[in-house]
């Protein structure tokens, strides 16, 4: 199951199937699809904490219950229920962090980077597993990790299907942050909360910026960025950022801060 947490702007889901290390039943997979899609219509929505629920983050499909789906028809299903709900997380408007409490293997660690930014502790781990399953990544893993850290090191972990830790997956690339035992999710909504004091067009503008930039050619994205800047240089909230600069500095206080 897929439990639904909100905190104002802020929503955390949790994949909730300890006994499966939080493996994904088709129940899920379809419960995770509808939420997203309704959350991406959902204008109250500013960031989005995905983790799992106990010791581990996520454990990809539930083998269980996938050894009954046999067919080329099933596997096709399978890639496009959760391939789809990945592409409309990653195209959402708000932010979404992944807190990796624990262990993530296969879909998990798709899902994991399908999300802006994670956040992993330091005694988690996470493999794709795929290969020794005889499969390829199938919610597009695979395309992510080859973006994110090059053609040569998504083989390597594609086809060894070793363990990579926390220091490694920071060091990699994988991973924007590391947490201490435990404190995954603590530290994914202290990240959140540092997003959240932003102006919310400001950071979709930023999100869109960062994530349409490898699919523009470099003149088109540079171009993007500019019109970006233009027309938030004329938002309201610039002006009132502006105007506290001001004020700040006639009362003598210390002009470069932001905020």
């Amino acid at each position: 199951m897929l439990r639904v947490e909100r905190q104002g702007e802020l929503a955390i889901w949790i994949v909730d199937r300890p006994q499966r290390r939080n493996a994904m039943d088709w129940a899920t997979m379809e419960a995770f699809a509808q939420t997203v899609a309704e959350a991406t219509r959902d204008p109250g929505l500013r960031v989005v904490i995905l983790t799992g629920a106990g010791e581990a983050f996520l454990s990809g499909a539930d083998l269980y219950e996938m050894a009954h789906y046999r067919t080329e028809a099933d596997g096709y299903r399978l890639g496009q229920v959760m391939g789809e709900a990945l592409r409309q997380l990653e195209e959402a408007p708000w932010i979404s962090i992944a807190a990796i409490n624990g262990p993530a293997r296969g879909g998990g660690v798709e899902v994991a980077l399908a999300c802006d930014l994670r956040v992993m502790a330091e005694d988690a781990d996470l493999a794709f597993v795929q290969v020794a399953w005889a499969l390829t990544p199938g919610w597009g893993g695979g395309q992510r990790l080859r973006r994110r850290i090059g053609p040569g090191r998504a083989l390597e972990l594609l086809l060894t299907a070793r363990r990579v830790s926390a220091e490694e997956a920071l060091r990699l690339g994988l991973i924007e942050r590391v947490a201490p035992v435990g404190q995954a999710l603590a530290e994914a909504q202290a990240l959140a909360r540092e997003i959240l004091r932003w102006d919310a067009e400001a950071v979709r503008a930023i999100k869109a910026m960062i994530r349409d930039g490898d699919s523009l050619p470099f003149h088109k994205a540079l171009q993007m960025e500019r019109e970006q800047f233009a027309h938030l240089w004329a938002a309201p909230a610039h002006w009132a950022a502006m105007e506290r600069f001001l004020q700040r500095n006639r009362q003598g206080l210390d002009p470069g801060r932001a905020g």
